[in-house]
């Protein structure tokens, strides 16, 4: 009777100090929420590497991103070309100046898709929390978002305390690796953290896409920061 006590105590302390998962979706929300709500404009550039090293192309990147706003938008341009988002309640609506993008279209050659650039798998429905990871030393969610109108996913490592996506990996059904984008250095500025040069790598080219965020501007005050 005593060792039946015993173990069912043993059970409670271990059940007792688990920490429940969270659901997927309501992590993918907590990422929407980390979204800074007043007017901000990033600028950068995307540098293309091909395998051997050579530079292909080398472009300018605008970001205008208005979560706070109603409703909320989000403007992106490369080069020439660009996306406009905008939101009615928590459904995204896309606006491409090329007639036949989508999300999933590839930009301009470089490996990058609209969905990279902007994160709309954090919309995305059915997503999937699969476990949790350490990705560059910190803690991560890893979670599973199904692509529309394809049999392959997008796997995010998601940084549980910061809600920020770390990592994102391209799997096809059989979970092979054909696109990895991934935070290389972040920076806080004005108490919040930025992904300062993320980097895409298709495993099909060889390819390495760069993408580095030079400057953050406030949109509305006089508060501009260089990331360099």
């Amino acid at each position: 009777m005593k060792k039946l006590i015993l173990g069912i105590l043993a059970l409670c302390v271990i059940s007792c100090g688990a920490v429940e998962q969270p659901p997927a979706d309501e992590i993918l929300q907590m990422v929407q929420q980390k979204l800074p709500s007043d007017p901000i404009k990033l600028t950068g550039s995307l540098k293309v590497r091909t395998r051997n090293g050579y530079t292909k192309s080398n472009l300018p990147v605008t970001m205008e991103l208005n979560w706070g706003a109603a409703p909320a938008t989000a403007f992106y341009q490369i080069d020439d070309q660009s996306l406009t988002i905008s939101w009615q309640g928590d459904k995204p609506y896309y606006t491409f100046s090329k007639a036949g993008n989508s999300p999933t279209s590839e930009i301009l050659g470089t490996g990058l898709t609209w969905a990279d650039l902007s994160f709309s798998m954090l919309w995305w429905p059915n997503s999937k929390l699969v476990g949790e990871e350490k990705k560059i030393n910190r803690d991560a969610y890893v979670i599973d978002v199904p692509i529309p109108d394809s049999e392959n996913i997008m796997r995010l490592w998601v940084e549980k305390y910061m809600g920020m996506v770390l990592e994102v990996q391209t799997l096809n059904p059989k979970e092979k690796m054909l696109r990895r984008m991934k935070i290389k250095s972040i920076k806080k500025m004005d108490g919040m953290w930025v992904a300062k040069d993320l980097e895409l790598l298709d495993t099909k080219s060889g390819n390495k896409a760069t993408l580095q965020i030079s400057d953050l501007e406030w949109q509305g005050t006089e508060s501009t920061e260089n990331t360099e």
